[in-house]
Parts: C-alpha cells; structure tokens; sequence
C-alpha cells in the first residue's frame, strides 16, 4: 500500500534526537543560536516539515545558526532543551503546542535565554523571555466546516483529529459554529484518536465514519492522513477530504477538496529579528489572512467553491463571528 512507502521514506530518512554531533559545549557564538524541538519527522510533508522550513529560513534571512531536534516526546523535551542551553543556544523554540508546560517551567529558570512557544492563543503569566506563537486554528477550520457542511450529500461529516489540543478543541467547536449556520440539519461525527501520526489508527477511525454515513472528512491529523486515504479510497461512495499544514492533493485528486496552508516561516522570522533586538517576549497572532491561506476547493460545486472563499476572505476582515472555545467540546443542540 502506498502509505507503506511513505512510512519507510520516514523512517528511513529520519534523524536521531539530540544535539547535532560536533557542537562544543563551550561555544561562544558572537550572535545567539536559535535550536527547534519538533515533535516528528521533518520529512513528514507536513507540520514538522513546515516547521523546519521555517528554521532553515531564519536561518537564511537572520544569519542566525540553527539545529534542530526532531521527533522529541514531550517527556523527553525537558532533557533536549537543557542540552541545547547547556551548549550555548540562547534560544529555544518549541514548535507544537504539547510543549506549552515546559515552556513556562524554563523560562522561570533560564531567565537569560528565549524560548518561542506555539499555543491556541493569548496565553496569561508567561515569563518575560517567552515569545508566544498564537495559532487561530478554529478559524480556519471554521471554512473548512462551511465548505463540508455545503458539500456534504448524506448530511454527517467526519472530524479525525489526533490529540486532544486546545487547538483542535476549538477547531471542532468552530466546525459545529459552521454547521449551525450553514447547514443545520448535518451532523458532525467526531473522534480524538490519540495520536497525529498513527495511519492504523487514523484508517480505522475514517472506516468507522464512513460505515455511519459519512460522505466528508476533515483532516486534522498529520502522517495519520495517510490511513484517512486509504479509507477513502476503499469506500464504496465517493469520500470527500480536507487536509491543512501542507497541500496533499496530489496524494488524493480524486478525494481532496481544499488545504488549510500554514507559513510559519513569517512568525519564525519576525520573531528572531525582534530578539536580535533586544525584545526578548511578545505575543505573535498566526491566523487567516496572517500565516493561514486557502487553497481554492475543487471536486465540489462551483457555487459551492465560491462562496467558500468568500466566507475566508470574510473570515480574514473579522466580518464573520466566530466563538473561540477551546477548553471543552460544546456540541449544538439538536
């Protein structure tokens, strides 16, 4: 099956976690080194993938030295950290929300250094040497529920996400605020499997979706779209699909409708330049219009597409209300 080939492209291609070798512990660097902990493979075509390629751009664009560490369990990301700091990088970037905690926990212990965090949002009490990436998911899944909940033919569309993040919190929450408005009579089937990068798992959980009537999943988990595919592409009826970070429709043509872009180059970059300054934490807002983009829906009506995009370009203006709830799971009453 294909999504065996990409595995072992993963595998293979992937590196060990840690300090590259060759880094001495007393380095003294005349600009401070910026290192990235990522939570999988930077050869996922994917969220860790994104977030290399933001690394290797500050890079480019800052002359800051980088490194990084790929596929960092959050209880090993403490011990990865330290070891960066112990090094000499006086700046550490976290790129996933699951790390928030340790984030805080460092910070108050290496007042000297600075540490760039990813979460939902405004996050209240962080120390003063943390720069917080606030990423507005739930509007761009928003667009994303508008154009399922238009698509849709059987009236119940598919929610596969992995962990339980406030991110992907409020995106299902956002998903609900868009089926309330244009289409009220759909029904969102949910599930949090555990895990973004398990296709089994993710397979199983689209097949079960699909049993139930599902003509339309969104996609919010990462290698674990994979499994969705191929789901997909063993249904009995055509299965429509929504993937986000990256675009993979060429994985797909026939089942994919849209990408929910993230650039994350931009926040990445800004960010340096502003502790290049001396400006050591502030708050950096990613959202449509603001490192979020659309890829203009295909496989679905034209009118359908349209307005779509004109519901995104609203969504960009702040024209369409949009609750933000990412603490609990607020299903609409029916």
């Amino acid at each position: 099956m294909r999504h065996r080939a990409w595995v072992l492209l993963v595998l293979i291609a992937t590196l060990p976690v840690g300090l590259p070798a060759g880094v001495p512990a007393a380095a003294a660097p005349t600009r401070p080194r910026l290192a990235m902990i990522l939570p999988g493979t930077i050869h996922d075509a994917d969220f860790n993938a994104v977030g290399y390629q933001a690394l290797k751009e500050v890079e480019t664009t800052t002359g800051v030295q980088t490194a990084h560490s790929e596929q960092v369990a959050v209880a090993d990301a403490e011990r990865v950290a330290r070891e960066y700091l112990a090094a000499g990088y006086r700046i550490v970037a976290f790129h996933g929300g699951q790390y928030l905690t340790i984030v805080q926990k460092l910070a108050t212990q290496f007042p000297d250094a600075v540490f760039i965090a990813e979460s939902a949002g405004q996050v209240p009490g962080l120390p003063p040497n943390v720069w917080n990436i606030g990423r507005k998911f739930y509007e761009g899944f928003y667009v994303l529920g508008v154009l399922a909940a238009q698509a849709t033919t059987t009236n119940k569309v598919g929610y596969i996400a992995g962990i339980r993040l406030p991110d992907f919190i409020g995106s299902l929450n956002a998903i609900f605020q868009a089926f309330q408005k244009y289409n009220p009579r759909a029904e969102v089937l949910y599930v949090f499997v555990g895990d973004q990068n398990d296709p089994v798992k993710a397979r199983q959980a689209a097949e079960s979706q699909i049993a139930a009537g599902v003509d339309f999943i969104i996609v919010s988990v990462n290698l674990g779209t994979v499994g969705i595919i191929e789901a997909a592409r063993a249904a009995r009826r055509p299965v429509l699909l929504t993937t986000f970070y990256t675009d993979k429709r060429s994985f797909a043509p026939q089942h994919f409708t849209t990408s929910l872009l993230f650039n994350f180059a931009k926040p990445y970059v800004d960010i340096t330049r502003q502790i290049l300054r001396g400006k050591t934490g502030g708050y950096y807002e990613m959202r449509p219009g603001s490192g979020m983009s659309l890829l203009p829906p295909r496989n679905v009506p034209p009118e359908v597409a349209r307005r779509v995009m004109q519901v995104f370009q609203a969504v960009v203006r702040r024209e369409e209300k949009i609750e933000e709830i990412a603490d609990r799971i607020v299903e609409p009453r029916r």
